[in-house]
């Protein structure tokens, strides 16, 4: 099994369109993610985005109000409140949320974490979270004028 990993990406811009394009990049080497979300109207507006992000690129998708069971395993982007298994992930995403009280996040190989430049001491104290959990492996990405530079937390 490989070494667990949290990549930070501290952005300036808007979420969704950084989100988006990492899910496509996720997809492309098939990894299966669960795009974590803080309620349910933003289940509903991420899984409906999702859909309609790119024109060349289809990236099965769903949540508990738009698939039924037996067709979870199709979904290699799952949206939830909750920390669950549908869809075997591989992958957690989330948008800078608390992580403190996740259970079973050590089930994860991998962790993307965005978050606004502006909360970046939030993003600081998840570094510790996910060292106790042990994702000894992290990388932080910083957004600046529109390109990727390596960063620090």
């Amino acid at each position: 099994m490989s070494e667990r990993s949290v990549v930070f990406y501290g952005i300036e811009s808007e979420f969704l369109p950084i989100a988006c394009k990492l899910i496509e990049k996720m997809y492309s080497v098939g990894e299966r993610i669960l795009f974590l979300c803080d309620n349910d109207e933003e289940v509903s507006f991420y899984n409906s985005k999702l859909w309609t992000f790119s024109r060349l690129a289809f990236i099965p998708s769903g949540n508990k109000q738009t698939i039924v069971a037996d067709d979870v395993k199709f979904c290699h982007t799952w949206f939830s409140t909750d920390i669950v298994f549908h869809n075997d992930p591989s992958c957690l995403l989330h948008n800078g949320l608390d992580v403190a009280d996740l259970n079973d996040i050590e089930k994860f190989q991998k962790v993307i974490d965005i978050f606004n430049l502006e909360s970046i001491d939030s993003a600081k104290t998840r570094t510790k979270f996910y060292k106790e959990k042990n994702f000894n492996n992290q990388k932080v990405w910083i957004q600046s004028e529109n390109s990727w530079k390596p960063g620090e937390l």
